[in-house]
């Protein structure tokens, strides 16, 4: 059988795209488990943080290096078109103070149900346990292999995800495979999304304590590499939260991350509310951090445990702890990936590729991943539409 259409991958891009169909067509998904969705059933924690509110714009930056490179299909397939897309096939959204979108119910399960819907309406059917270990080119069609199987197709989207939890079928195979048999060029893969260890680690038994607005830097041979500002946790083993996970990507062995616990006040006033609150008080030092800057107790008791009674001292630790990093968590812990597809083999207002015929690539297989707050599963859908558009749009179909 000639497919219409193959999609590689049956994670949030790939059904995303073939919900996206403007009319019914032969296609096919290849799923490599046996589920589809997985990874989307565990965003947001399963309430499925499906986007960001406010002006497409301000989205950019949320990608880093590469956001620019994205503005065409981000634009056309915006949040707002996203949410329409949800709202108009019966899932109402709801935008919490943050600005984070989630559906009404607050349920991944009822978008996935969505997408498998529209995927079927659309035409599609989905095989799964179907890993693809190779890509060849006859005449005008795809020949993709599963092993034991072979799909014939005129267009194939790559749809297969990047690295992190990797149990989900994200596990990156596949670049192997289109390095190799297409001459497709892969960036280098890191963790992103991801905690960050650090050595002699003091807030074990501090485990739960949160910080909603630090801030957090890198730096490297003396030298401030990034920084950002957001919530920060202490887990049992590591430094978690927001603040932590946005700026993972960039972090190596040997740097150093800073916290300032108490941003956006600096050393200087930090110094100076301490001084002022201090004189005159007979009240234990703990509890006088712990009142003056509203901040967990037991976190003012280890501060002062650990680095004494001098103002100056405790000025300094509050506003800019320093800690060497020992490692960043893996790919099975983190939320995304950093690397991928080449993006500039792309033209991106279509996630076609230059240089292969009817080829496209989206979602996280592409070197794109933004920050926490649903901007990857936004990208999912931008670069899902773009890619479906193109195809109705071509002469193939």
């Amino acid at each position: 059988m000639l497919y219409d259409c193959i999609i590689i991958g049956a994670g949030a891009s790939g059904l995303m795209c073939a919900a996206a169909m403007e009319h019914p067509i032969k296609g096919l998904i290849l799923e490599k488990t046996e589920h589809a969705g997985t990874k989307l059933l565990m965003s947001g924690s399963g309430q499925c943080n499906i986007t960001h509110a406010g002006s497409i714009k301000d989205f950019i930056k949320c990608y880093g290096k590469n956001g620019g490179r994205i503005r065409s299909c981000l634009y056309k397939y915006n949040n707002n078109v996203l949410i329409e897309f949800l709202e108009s096939n019966g899932i109402n959204t709801i935008t919490r103070d943050d600005g984070k979108v989630f559906p009404a119910s607050m349920d991944a399960h009822d978008i996935l149900n969505l997408l498998m819907k529209k995927t079927a309406s659309n035409g599609f059917t989905i095989r799964y346990s179907s890993p693809v270990t190779g890509i060849t080119r006859s005449d005008s069609t795809w020949c993709i292999s599963t092993g034991s199987s072979s799909y014939m197709a005129k267009i194939i989207i790559i749809a297969s995800g990047g690295c992190s939890y990797p149990s989900t079928g994200s596990d990156g195979s596949l670049f192997k495979v289109l390095s190799h048999d297409l001459g497709i060029r892969i960036t280098g893969l890191k963790p992103a999304l991801s905690s960050v260890q650090v050595e002699e680690y003091p807030y074990s038994e501090l485990s739960g304590i949160s910080f909603e607005n630090a801030l957090v830097s890198i730096w490297h041979n003396g030298s401030r590499t990034i920084q950002n500002d957001g919530p920060v946790l202490f887990t049992h083993n590591d430094l978690s939260g927001p603040g932590i996970l946005n700026i993972s990507k960039y972090a190596s062995k040997g740097d150093t991350l800073k916290i300032n616990y108490l941003h956006p006040l600096n050393y200087e006033q930090v110094l100076s509310m301490l001084k002022k609150a201090c004189n005159g008080s007979g009240a234990d030092l703990s509890n006088i951090l712990a009142s003056e800057f509203t901040i967990p107790k037991r976190f003012c008791q280890s501060i002062v445990s650990r680095h004494g009674n001098a103002l100056k001292n405790l000025a300094g630790q509050l506003t800019g702890e320093a800690f060497r990093i020992s490692s960043v968590s893996g790919f099975k812990k983190a939320m995304a990936t950093n690397g991928g597809i080449d993006i500039s083999q792309l033209e991106t207002s279509s996630m076609s590729f230059r240089e292969l015929p009817d080829i496209y690539a989206i979602g996280e297989a592409v070197d794109i991943d933004g920050i926490t707050g649903g901007y990857n599963l936004q990208f999912a859908f931008s670069s899902a539409c773009a890619a479906s558009s193109a195809m109705a749009a071509s002469n193939r179909l």
